[in-house]
């Protein structure tokens, strides 16, 4: 695969989401990056955007391929792809074979359990330090409105993050376009492949992905957007929160074991109602809760607000109950 070395906006646009992303990790010379590229459009453009920058600031950038066996040709199409994209000049690519295995939490999340599971194998295997994810803004989008279906609160909305550090994930397009990284391949005459899964409105995904469409057509351009942004900012006051809870529950914990956990309902009753919800949602997690849902966490909070003797609350994994001037959390 010849790349044309043709600068256009959209290549231009690409480039500079890449580059910006891997400068702001103040990455040490020599150090390795690693492309996760499935051979579509976005993680092709991603690529070529990879090989061209990642240089520059002094990195090195290899590739993996993930094969999910879940199509018929899906070992041929990874090899195709760790052909190109070693074409490209990324050097070294790996493929990496999963096994999906259902959980119970449907094919879809199975398959991205073990992907990223694969990502992070792939990622030690070559010692690189950061592995780049193509989504785009229209991902981000949909993950807004997969989290809206859920209705689980900020940490939902939020969509996902820029530079997930734990993980060592870096998503450098968020903010690109789709359209621009369609555009990006072929003002480069890169031929990316075109997943079936991406058409089969037997995923969610693809479901929401078409709802995402006509949502765009029926208010007019620019939802998508509109979307990512509210991810952005229901991020941003999560991390807020995150950090005052954290500071209330130091404040209230009591003591706090393997086994147990104590808080002092004197330090929760006068906090604000989101915040100390925030922080029975998050002890209750810490105390060995397999889940926890919103009705439960109002439950555990009447605890405080409404006490009348109350028995013990019973949740996946923990008790809750009320000792005096003490909410306790005992794992089972």
């Amino acid at each position: 695969m010849v790349i044309r070395n043709r600068l256009t906006p959209a290549v231009a646009d690409v480039r500079r989401a890449v580059r910006e992303s891997l400068a702001g990790l103040n990455l040490e010379p020599e150090s390795r990056v690693l492309v996760a590229c499935s051979g579509g459009p976005d993680s092709m453009a991603l690529a070529a955007a990879t090989i061209f920058e990642a240089p520059k600031l002094g990195l090195r950038a290899s590739a993996v391929v993930v094969d999910h066996g879940l199509q018929e040709a899906s070992s041929e199409v990874a090899k195709t792809t760790a052909a190109n994209l070693e074409q490209l000049g990324l050097d070294p690519v790996v493929i990496e074979t999963i096994n999906v295995r259902e959980s119970g939490n449907g094919p879809e999340a199975a398959a991205r359990s073990a992907r990223y599971e694969g990502l992070e194998r792939a990622r030690k295997l070559v010692g690189a330090e950061v592995v780049l994810l193509g989504h785009n803004l229209e991902d981000q989008a949909e993950t807004v409105l997969l989290g809206l279906t859920r209705g689980s609160g900020l940490r939902s909305i939020a969509g996902m993050q820029g530079f997930d550090e734990p993980k060592k994930l870096l998503r450098p397009l968020l903010e690109i376009k789709r359209e621009v990284l369609f555009q990006s391949c072929a003002d480069q005459d890169i031929k990316p492949w075109q997943d079936p899964h991406n058409k089969d409105p037997k995923f969610t995904r693809v479901r929401i992905r078409q709802l995402l469409d006509t949502l765009e057509a029926e208010l007019g351009p620019g939802f998508a957007g509109a979307l990512a942004r509210t991810a952005d900012l229901a991020s941003e006051s999560d991390e807020v929160l995150v950090v005052m809870a954290s500071d209330l529950a130091g404040q209230a914990t009591v003591s706090s074991s393997s086994t147990e956990i104590r808080l002092s309902v004197e330090k929760l009753v006068e906090a604000l109602p989101g915040l100390r919800r925030r922080v029975l949602f998050e002890t209750a997690i810490a105390a060995g809760a397999g889940s926890v849902s919103r009705t439960q966490v109002l439950g555990i909070d009447e605890l405080i607000t409404n006490w009348h003797g109350q028995n013990k609350l019973v949740l996946s994994g923990i008790t809750v109950e009320r000792m005096s001037q003490e909410l306790v959390f005992i794992s089972l």
